[in-house]
């Protein structure tokens, strides 16, 4: 009786173990779950045969639960660990922004003591009989040894026949849906032993090591990233002469849904607002859309965009030690005569520890730069996360009358008011009935996930901020071709942006959303004014 109650002692603690290690893959709506009991667990269990110090197997497992949330945070929201500790000044510029963190994190460290001293408990209660604990050890050793992985589909990852499959997306857009499979995963492995993320840790390392030495220049394959390219969106569109004035908005956390006919809907809807905005604008403008492949946090993106580099490591390297990459367009547009110009909603001093985003811009080239610095001396402060920023849309705002006094200019914003942990400001940035219309319109999706929705209504309120304000250059460029020839004194350095290009920087991290996104792509929207001589793809200089 004394063994068979040890061994149900020991299937809940092994239950508690598990719950803890596979939570963040359920919380975060992974479409692949993997099963399995941590490397340091199952060592603290073999521990047991030539020991029975419980302190010991309390102080390992402490810390190997301490090194899982390490590693764990920084991918959900910089994917890289090293990126992410190197970003650590951000507390000390606005701290009381990170109170609530704080909080989080001494409750979490209070629940894992708490989990951990159960374990304990349970274990100190099989009496002579804790052998059972390491004996489960080396079952699993054998395991992992002999078995191979198991694994199993969900009846979302069964290929379906195309009109099964149009059914069901059919279904998809009503709000019940009697067929939709309880379980969120496509597949679910049992893989008996992990190995506390020592793995991913190294390759990490590995990565941030060759920051600032060498710089990978800009790739796609089909294979990782279900796309391939060779050149960054805007080294594709922007990057020539064929235009007097150009516009590059990068776009915080915009992602693509991992669902493509969902992605669409949401596509469809960003052309329902160019379109709103009247003739003019479609007459005198092209919209197109595309996506493209991303390879980790913002600043990558930046260097994606502004450089054609692949990674984090490379823009520590332009921006550390001075490496040349082969292209930067700020430096070409400079070189032909264009004024560039660089904003950025939130502080300067924003960025790594070795530099910040005033650095980056200084070290691109553009002549003139705005930030939150000079930017919250006009406008009122955005309050929508941690960040110390004004409203987006004022920083569009205030580039399209920059580019106003100038006859060629290259622009280039990035937003930050939908970065994480982001909260909607429902009194500023709510249209009334049309937020509601919007997400009924929409997809099942939004519907269960209020956090989607907004972050993705944000980011579609300031894309139709730009369309509106082009819509209106537009509309006055449409009335000035019919008013008098102008006189001497008329300024015509005043016309609208030939084309301009919203891409997003990476898929939204936020771990209550992150598993809507598919973690390989990026959407762009491209709009092109017509018979202004920038229509065609750019061929590379």
């Amino acid at each position: 009786m004394q063994l068979l109650s040890a061994i149900f002692k020991l299937i809940v603690l092994v239950a508690i173990q598990l719950i803890i290690e596979q939570a963040p893959q359920l919380l975060l709506g992974n479409p692949e779950i993997t099963v399995n009991l941590s490397f340091i667990f199952v060592l603290n269990c073999g521990f047991l045969l030539f020991t029975i110090n419980y302190r010991w197997f309390y102080i390992l497992q402490y810390i190997s639960l301490a090194i899982y949330a390490i590693v764990l945070v920084p991918q959900l929201f910089f994917f890289n660990m090293f990126n992410f500790y190197a970003r650590m000044n951000y507390i000390f510029l606005s701290p009381g922004n990170f109170i609530i963190a704080f909080v989080y994190l001494l409750i979490a460290t209070a629940v894992i003591s708490g989990i951990v001293w159960v374990q304990v408990k349970l274990m100190k209660s099989m009496g002579r009989h804790i052998y059972v604990m390491p004996v489960f050890a080396g079952l699993l050793l054998i395991a992992k040894l002999v078995a191979p992985t198991a694994e199993f589909l969900s009846a979302r990852a069964i290929p379906l026949s195309a009109k099964k499959s149009d059914a069901i997306s059919n279904a998809a857009s009503k709000d019940t849906e009697p067929g939709e499979p309880i379980v969120p995963w496509r597949k679910l492995y049992i893989d008996y032993i992990g190995n506390n993320n020592i793995e991913q840790i190294q390759k990490d390392y590995n990565k941030y090591s060759k920051g600032k030495t060498s710089i990978t220049p800009y790739q796609c394959n089909t294979t990782d990233d279900e796309t391939t390219a060779s050149m960054a969106p805007t080294m594709q569109y922007l990057y020539d002469t064929n235009a007097k004035k150009d516009f590059l908005v990068l776009m915080e956390s915009w992602g693509e849904l991992a669902e493509p006919k969902e992605q669409e809907k949401l596509m469809r809807h960003i052309q329902d607002l160019f379109k709103k905005h009247g003739s003019a604008l479609a007459q005198q403008y092209s919209l197109e859309m595309g996506r493209t492949c991303f390879h980790g946090n913002t600043s990558s993106a930046e260097g994606r965009e502004m450089l054609n580099m692949n990674d984090e490591e490379s823009y520590r390297a332009f921006l550390e030690r001075g490496v040349k990459p082969t292209h930067n367009i700020t430096e070409y547009k400079n070189q032909n005569g264009y004024h560039t110009i660089a904003g950025f909603t939130a502080s300067k001093q924003y960025g790594s520890n070795s530099s910040n985003a005033e650095g980056f811009r200084r070290a691109l080239g553009f002549k003139s730069r705005f930030y939150y610095e000079e930017l919250s001396k006009h406008y009122p402060d955005n309050k929508e996360n941690t960040y110390k920023a004004v409203f987006d849309e004022n920083l569009i705002d205030i580039i399209l009358n920059e580019s106003k006094r100038y006859e060629k200019v290259f622009a280039y914003a990035l937003t930050i008011n939908t970065h994480t942990p982001f909260r909607l400001d429902v009194k500023n940035n709510i249209d009334g009935k049309y937020y509601y219309k919007v997400k009924r319109d929409l997809f099942k999706s939004f519907k269960e996930n209020q956090q989607a929705y907004d972050q993705f209504y944000r980011i579609a309120s300031i894309i139709d901020h730009t369309f509106k304000r082009l819509a209106e250059g537009a509309a006055t460029a449409t009335a000035a071709t019919s008013a008098p020839a102008p006189t001497a004194t008329t300024s015509v350095t005043a016309t609208p942006f030939d084309r301009i290009l919203i891409i997003g920087d990476h898929a939204n991290p936020d771990f209550r959303t992150r598993g809507l996104y598919n973690m390989k792509t990026v959407p762009f929207l491209i709009i092109r004014r017509k018979n202004s001589g920038g229509n065609n793809l750019v061929t590379m200089p």
